[in-house]
């Protein structure tokens, strides 16, 4: 569920945290308020982004070469195949969470950008 409780309850608490970084710059203007944002916002869009090529199993065959090549050379005493590969490791719910935080984020800084240029 794309819209659900616990998105909009994060959403809050980022922009809380986006608040305490704007009262906690030396000047409080717009520009202050569209710079803390933008710090947490980037820090969403990273971790969506890299948890959207994971999960996009870039990163399976060169993990699938590394626990070969570990094999050959523990002379097949260590098994690596455990693990599974890092495409499953990532979460679906939790990846749209961090996708959702990312874009209300980002649009919102993109609209008071907006509004600083016009104003």
């Amino acid at each position: 569920m794309l819209f659900g409780k616990w998105n909009w309850i994060l959403l809050l608490f980022n922009l809380a945290i986006a608040a305490v970084l704007f009262f906690l710059s030396d000047q409080q203007n717009l520009l202050s308020l569209i710079n803390s944002i933008f710090y947490v916002s980037f820090f969403y869009f990273i971790v969506a982004m890299l948890l959207f090529v994971i999960k996009g199993r870039v990163l399976d065959g060169i993990t699938r070469s590394f626990r070969k090549f570990g094999k050959v050379m523990s002379k097949g005493m260590l098994d690596f195949e455990e693990n599974g590969a890092p495409s499953e490791w990532v979460n679906r719910s939790f990846l749209s969470y961090m996708q959702f935080q990312a874009a209300v984020l980002i649009g919102l800084m993109l609209i008071l950008l907006a509004l600083f240029y016009l104003i």
